[in-house]
């Protein structure tokens, strides 16, 4: 819906890798990594909890006592080492999570 937030998301990455502002964020991330730090995505790890929305409340447009969805995403390259720290708060009114599994 126009001008409702249904997720916020932050990003942290870990300082070796050098990543600023002044990046072309018009790519795609873990292309810009592979292409100008030679940073390769191996492996990331997600943690997936409800809580009350709390202090991010206002900038989803709920208020702070409403349940919100919160996810954790560690992200590492071949030699284990953590490349990203993304968290993302999404609205539980407009949240669906699906997943495909084949054998």
């Amino acid at each position: 819906i126009e001008g409702e937030i249904a997720v916020y998301f932050e990003s942290c990455f870990h300082p070796r890798i050098g990543l600023s502002t002044d990046e072309d964020f018009t790519k795609p991330l873990y292309q810009l990594l592979e292409e100008k730090f030679n940073i390769v995505v191996v492996r990331s790890n997600e943690h997936i909890r409800a809580q009350q929305a709390g202090s991010i409340a206002k900038k989803l447009g709920v208020h702070a006592s409403d349940p919100i969805l919160v996810r954790e995403r560690f992200v590492y390259d071949p030699g284990d080492r953590p490349v990203e720290y993304n968290i993302g708060f999404y609205r539980a009114d407009k949240f669906t999570y699906s997943i495909d599994i084949k054998k």
